[in-house]
């Protein structure tokens, strides 16, 4: 029999593009319009310009040493933001001009002395009237715990190393070392021009510290003469080179707009549920049956039970995103983003349904009974069934190295890392809370000038300091040890100990976690109605969001994705393991995950937060600055006040079946580009990952991590895309016969 190979679906291929255009279109909106801007509407005749008419700036290059883990973070940084400018490259976004508020004075002394410090010379320009022209040693420290200048690494010596450029009347520029005190007015408000309608004058208004949204009380806002004369008085940031004579205070950036691996995301799980007719809504009646175990055969090929597969998904889901993530979009985008979460976990069923499917389609079983699937088997045959194996291979190859990665990453070291700092919080520490005091004393004694206390309070807080990073040190070198024997233990013994195990954490952490969301719930029952209509209401019509409705569902479809992975292709290597002949059963079991994680375990949550207040609580958002865990659990303490030991619990098991679940995605994709005999040297060097996971604190490897996660989708989403026709004629020959009877119960 001679094999034909199918003819390419470009009609499937065009119609999965004119739904991303329908996306994009709805993401967008109208809300990207371009702010632009004249110099005669920020000018007025017979005023100064060019530079003689601003205040110079100090030239002062900082010389602060940096430490070896920030050169690394900052190469980590660069790669990040690379990956930034292209993977996540953002569609149309919206052109704004600012303004940016720098009233800032610096104080000077050449490096090595013991004097005074003094005013540069050309802050004296901008200096108010009861600002001294010198500060003294004491008088400077005193300035540092009150936190009115930015100091040095160590947290006894105010000062930084900077080298100072003088200009002579000759033009010639002269550099002095210098050690300066950088004392700062207000250096953060930030004024964003907002064009005026029907000939009414432009208007520059405030961004908010919290959603970075615009103010809306007007008697923040300045006028385009008030933004001009501040910057005349020295108290905006100029840029002649890039700004121009005229206009130096006044800045471009580019903000909002959709990334483009959203787009992908969500025209991919928007285009599959209408190729599979909702089978998102009318599978799930079955999907609980075979959970359940009704189908489940042990004679059949795989390691893991029906049960087992979706809870060693679930597990590498659930997790920090529902705690934190649901917290972080409704205090970045308000409640309205939430809507926008539950949308995208809806559309996302079908993502899971089809990648799960083919997971099991193009598995492979080995002699041993291991199972090898996922994307990596199924993007070669994707494009093998067009004559296109070559081009398979690379993208199977491109997906294994970010799931290698993300697995090291964002599914290990920031579980543990995370988990931790939690536990590190809760426990007992009489050097910290010592600390606390002492801290306390210290500002006090700053803001009443008690300069003769200063000395021996700062060497007893350098002290405790000491012993509470030294406790802090080991004991995160004890609970990473300790993180590492448990998950050795698990993976070790492959998909079926970790099916096993998380068969057990998942249901468990869940209904705990469940429990007390539901008690806070029941007993603020009568809010519910109408916080419902508020997410509803803000969904559509948000209130002072950057980016208005545009801003609001960008952040509940990317917070979607962290929380349930629906089209990232990790769930289909834990899935392709399940005991079944018939891979569309489990693409049934798969579409429950983001029902379970996104719909019902996120939507607990974001109840909470909305009963409480938290998203949007003045204390806790403005002042203190919580956010995500930290304030989900000031949110839950509220209400009960001995949840933080809950959470906690709830962290650990949160992040231990993360990672355990992640390790065995990571395995599949080192065996996929290594081989099975180097699977070993995997395991080693994920074990000794989760041991460092609490000791290191670099964030620019947790956002490679989590950009990791996210890339996968691009090779995924192509091969689910080209295999879309296969998938949906075994979906309805499977169908036919379970309408038809033909499957034998077992239980």
């Amino acid at each position: 029999m001679i094999a034909t190979r199918r003819a390419f679906p470009w009609s499937i291929i065009a119609l999965f593009f004119l739904v991303m255009s329908l996306t994009t279109v709805v993401l967008v909106g109208q809300d990207s319009q371009p702010a632009e801007t004249s110099a005669e509407e920020t000018t007025t005749e017979n005023q100064p310009s060019g530079p003689a008419a601003y205040p110079p700036p100090v030239k002062l290059e900082d010389q602060e040493p940096v430490p070896l883990t920030q050169r690394v973070d900052n190469i980590f940084g660069w790669i990040v933001g690379k990956m930034q400018a292209t993977l996540f490259y953002e569609v149309i976004p919206e052109k704004r001009q600012y303004a940016q508020e720098s009233h800032v004075l610096y104080y000077v002394r050449p490096r090595g002395s013991k004097g005074p410090f003094v005013i540069a010379e050309n802050s004296k320009l901008r200096k108010p009237a009861d600002m001294p022209d010198e500060v003294s040693p004491t008088e400077a420290m005193a300035w540092a715990e009150t936190g009115k200048v930015v100091g040095s690494a160590n947290p006894d010596i105010p000062y930084r190393l900077g080298i100072l450029q003088h200009t002579e009347a000759d033009g010639e520029v002269e550099s002095e070392d210098v050690q300066y005190l950088k004392y700062v007015i207000n250096d953060s408000t930030k004024y964003v021009r907002i064009p005026g309608t029907k000939g009414e004058e432009a208007t520059f208004r405030p961004v908010l510290k919290v959603r970075t949204a615009l103010s809306t009380n007007p008697d923040d806002w300045k006028t385009p003469q008030q933004i001009r004369e501040m910057a005349m008085a020295g108290e905006l940031k100029l840029d002649f080179a890039s700004n121009g004579d005229e206009t130096p205070y006044l800045f471009t950036e580019y903000i909002g707009g959709v990334p483009l691996v959203v787009i992908w995301l969500s025209g991919g799980a928007v285009f599959f549920t209408f190729y599979f007719l909702f089978v998102n809504f009318w599978g799930v009646p079955h999907a609980i049956n075979v959970v359940r175990g009704t189908y489940d055969d042990p004679a059949e090929p795989g390691e893991v039970t029906h049960f087992q597969a979706l809870a060693s998904a679930l597990s590498a889901t659930v997790g920090l995103g529902n705690i934190a993530g649901v917290t972080v979009a409704m205090t970045e985008g308000g409640p309205g983003a939430f809507f926008w979460m539950i949308l995208c976990g809806f559309f996302g069923m079908t993502s899971k349904f089809i990648e799960c499917t083919l997971g099991q389609m193009y598995r492979e079983v080995k002699p041993d009974g291991t199972v090898q699937g996922g994307p990596m088997n199924y993007l070669v045959n994707a494009f093998d069934q067009f004559g296109l194996k070559p081009v398979g291979v690379i993208f199977s190859v491109i997906f294994a190295i970010m799931c290698v990665m993300a697995s090291f990453g964002g599914g290990n070291m920031f579980q543990g890392n995370q988990a931790a700092s939690q536990v590190l919080k809760m426990v007992p520490n009489s050097s910290a809370e010592q600390l606390s005091v002492v801290q306390t004393k210290l500002q006090e004694a700053a803001a009443a000038d008690d300069l003769d206390s200063l000395p021996e309070l700062m060497a007893e807080r350098t002290r405790l300091q000491k012993e509470v990073d030294d406790f802090g040190t080991n004991f995160k070198v004890g609970f990473g040890l300790v993180m590492a024997v448990l998950v050795g233990l698990v993976i070790i013994g492959g998909i079926k100990r970790i099916g096993a195990a998380a068969s057990k954490i998942v249901p468990t952490m869940c209904v705990m976690y469940m429990l007390a969301c539901l008690y806070i719930i029941f007993t603020n029952f009568t809010q519910i109605p109408d916080l419902v209509s508020m997410i509803f209401t803000e969904a559509f019509n948000p209130h002072a969001v950057r980016g208005g409705i545009l801003g609001v569902i960008v952040l509940g479809v990317r917070r979607a994705a962290f929380s349930n992975e629906a089209g990232v292709g990790s769930a289909a290597i834990a899935h392709s393991a399940a005991k079944t002949d018939e891979p569309v059963r489990e693409g049934f079991v798969a579409l429950l995950e983001p029902f379970i994680d996104t719909i019902v375990v996120c939507s607990m949550t974001a109840l909470v937060i909305l009963i409480t207040g938290a998203w949007d609580n003045h204390t806790w958002v403005y002042e203190k600055g919580y956010q995500g865990v930290e304030l989900t659990s000031e949110a839950f303490q509220s209400q009960i006040s001995w949840f933080p030991w809950v959470l906690t619990l709830a962290v650990v098991l949160f992040a231990f079946s993360t990672i355990i679940s992640w390790s065995y995605y990571g395995e599949r994709a080192w065996e996929r580009l290594f081989g099975a005999r180097s699977v070993v040297l995997y395991k080693i060097i994920f074990i000794v990952a989760v041991f460092l996971g609490p000791i290191f604190t670099m964030n620019n490897v947790l956002d490679f991590s989590d950009f990791m996660i996210l890339s996968m989708a691009f090779p995924n989403i192509m091969g689910c895309l080209l295999l879309a026709p296969t998938v949906k004629r075994a979906v309805n020959e499977y169908w036919r016969k379970y309408k038809a009877g033909e499957f034998k119960k077992f239980h």
